[in-house]
């Protein structure tokens, strides 16, 4: 690996290889107000603050937000197309983002080149030492149960990590007779998992995220839970507890009290 790709993703993982990232691209496409995101300069420089590793956001907060972001480590969230992926690239560099991530739908029928556009966006990203996050779902992102298995995901990271993903992020599993530890060993590059579904009680959340990290992904991705909480810094530094301080469930509950 080159060292110019090496050194943006030693910004976004700490020396213990695991990263939290606080993820805020949310309302570039979810068709609702999302509520907890319309002032993302205060969301940004309190998490970042709290010590999130990188923040992933879209073109539009990294533009209205560059001076909060600083120095800290971005992560730019776009989806292109196939005829503007040099031009994605390209903006990319030009506002200093340490990664990109985009979608991308292993085996899904509706969207067949899905693959095929993201692996040449990482072919020309490589050029530039430019890493690329990929966030999967297997079948497509309103996939059925059959596709939520310990087998199709394992499938899934690993024809993603081949068409050239620097990290993976996709969603925690558990299932009867089978360890996310399979997904993972699978996996060539670092996986992180995303957070999931808003709730008010943090015990499941770090619950999740404890039981992920012990089957060896390399960090989380979370939105909702965090930019949605009364007291994002606070969630931020209990996670970040968890994940680089090795914080019981316990000490991380009673650090938001």
């Amino acid at each position: 690996m080159h060292e110019g790709k090496s050194r943006r993703l030693r910004r976004i993982f700490g020396k213990d290889q695991r990263t939290f990232i606080v993820a805020m691209d949310h309302a570039a496409y979810m068709s609702d107000v999302v509520l907890g995101l319309e002032h993302p300069r205060e969301i940004i420089g309190s998490v970042l603050d709290a010590g999130a590793n990188a923040v992933m956001t879209t073109l539009g907060t990294v533009r209205a937000c560059q001076s909060t972001i600083g120095a800290y480590s971005l992560i730019l969230s776009m989806d292109p197309g196939p005829q503007n992926i040099a031009e994605v690239v390209e903006q990319a560099i030009c506002y200093g983002a340490d990664m990109i991530k985009c979608m991308v739908y292993p085996f899904c029928q509706s969207d067949p080149d899905s693959l095929l556009h993201f692996e040449r966006l990482a072919t020309l990203a490589d050029r530039w030492n430019l890493p690329i996050m990929a966030e999967i779902f297997p079948g497509g992102f309103q996939a059925g149960p059959e596709w939520k298995t310990i087998d199709k995901l394992s499938a899934a990271v690993r024809v993603t990590a081949e068409a050239g993903a620097d990290v993976i992020k996709t969603y925690f599993i558990e299932e009867k007779g089978q360890s996310y530890q399979k997904v993972v060993e699978n996996c060539p590059v670092p996986l992180i998992v995303l957070g999931g579904e808003k709730s008010d009680d943090p015990r499941p959340l770090f619950e999740k995220i404890s039981r992920s990290l012990e089957t060896g992904v390399a960090g989380v991705a979370i939105g909702r839970n965090i930019w949605g909480n009364p007291k994002p810094a606070a969630i931020t530094a209990a996670v970040v507890g968890i994940i680089h301080k090795n914080y019981s469930i316990e000490k991380a509950l009673k650090s938001l009290a």
